[in-house]
């Protein structure tokens, strides 16, 4: 049996998780691209983005610890069942046999999937939502140091079980492209890279090479693609983080961008969003991320996505690629998992029409269409 052990905070989820079975539980750990280079700022970390369940104490807060009775046999009442499967699934059955609380893979993840790593533990645990959220802990790892961690791990002391993550960054895949082989890397869902200017910005569309004419420091002004004079500030992230991968592999595709100032170079996602809309006041900063992120999990209202190409970042653009800047998430596995072993059902599980309702039902975009 492998390791179910948190990185962060297994003992205080070990309290918590007696809703999905009586035996200790394992916890998943959706990590967070919070790890800044030293040239982002340190006021750019938002404070906000880690939830509760890093807490250190040992006790659950007694509010919204589950009781130790056996959990009931009715899923949360306020949502109906995915798809017609889960609706005709026996009282009490879990959707997966074999894995509840004590037998749950550990799982690692980027920060823009970790309401999705939430609610498939929701679904396989039969727990509330505020629960299910509550058990998937941060990490504070960025996509690139997952990849890393996950491909380095020869002396197995890195050892989730499976992970939902963007695309590795290049020098990751330049580094340990023979390791890869090791895993089977499956397409899950799709994303797209989106950027974003104040609102007050009179542009509402850029195409793909005035983008990469910004990045390059070609176009400096923004009243060389229709806006009104001033100069353009563009933001960029960290280099191992996941939308950073994308930016380089979308826009520049392997081309190197200029040299951000170091405050326009900020090492969370969350921090760039926030950095573009309060950027002094002038209107004349522009960054990116990607489109679940920026759209779902850290909106803000004094910024907007601008459409690339005539094409508006939107879940059906994304799905069709109409949308210009898409690319695809993974669900990993090692190849040496057991065909019967926990870990494999559960990622075969998620390739089936009950995970795509769930993961659609979570406003994320399949990517399978056509692979099944």
């Amino acid at each position: 049996m492998k390791k179910w052990i948190s990185l962060l905070c297994a003992a205080a989820m070990a309290l918590s998780l007696t809703a999905c079975g009586s035996s200790e539980p394992k916890t998943t750990a959706a990590p967070q691209e919070t790890e800044a280079t030293t040239e982002a700022l340190a006021t750019e970390t938002p404070t906000t983005e880690a939830p509760a369940t890093e807490a250190t104490t040992t006790e659950a807060p007694t509010t919204e610890a589950p009781t130790t009775e056996a959990p009931t046999t009715e899923a949360p009442t306020t949502e109906a069942p995915t798809t017609e499967e889960a609706a005709t699934r026996a009282p009490g059955e879990l959707p997966i046999a074999g894995i509840d609380a004590e037998h749950y893979p550990w799982i690692d993840g980027s920060t823009a999937n970790h309401p999705l790593l939430a609610r498939i533990y929701r679904e396989i645990c039969g727990v509330d939502q505020e629960t299910s959220e509550s058990m998937v802990s941060f990490n504070l790892n960025s996509t690139g140091s997952i990849w890393e961690a996950m491909l380095n791990d020869k002396e197995g002391e890195y050892t989730p079980d499976l992970w939902i993550v963007y695309e590795a960054p290049e020098d990751i895949k330049e580094q340990y492209k023979d390791d890869f082989d090791a895993f089977e890397i499956e397409p899950l869902g799709r994303d797209g890279l989106v950027f974003m200017v104040n609102v007050d910005n009179k542009v509402d569309d850029l195409s793909v090479q005035q983008l990469y004419d910004i990045y390059t420091g070609k176009i400096t002004d923004w009243s060389e693609v229709g806006g009104e004079a001033g100069e353009i500030k563009p933001f960029q992230r960290n280099e191992d983080s996941g939308s950073q991968t994308l930016f380089m592999k979308l826009l520049m595709k392997g081309e190197k961008p200029m040299d951000p100032p170091t405050d326009l170079r900020v090492g969370t996602m969350g921090g760039l969003i926030d950095s573009v809309a309060a950027f002094d006041g002038s209107g004349g900063a522009i960054g990116y991320s990607v489109y679940y992120y920026a759209n779902l999990m850290h909106a803000n209202p004094s910024l907007k996505l601008i459409s690339v190409d005539g094409v508006e970042p939107s879940n059906e653009s994304i799905e069709k690629a109409q949308y210009p800047l898409t690319n695809d998430f993974y669900v990993v596995i090692r190849k040496s998992e057991p065909a019967d072993s926990p870990v494999r059902a559960l990622r075969d599980w998620l390739l089936t029409d009950e995970g795509r309702a769930i993961l659609e039902d979570e406003n994320y975009v399949w990517a399978r269409t056509g692979l099944e």
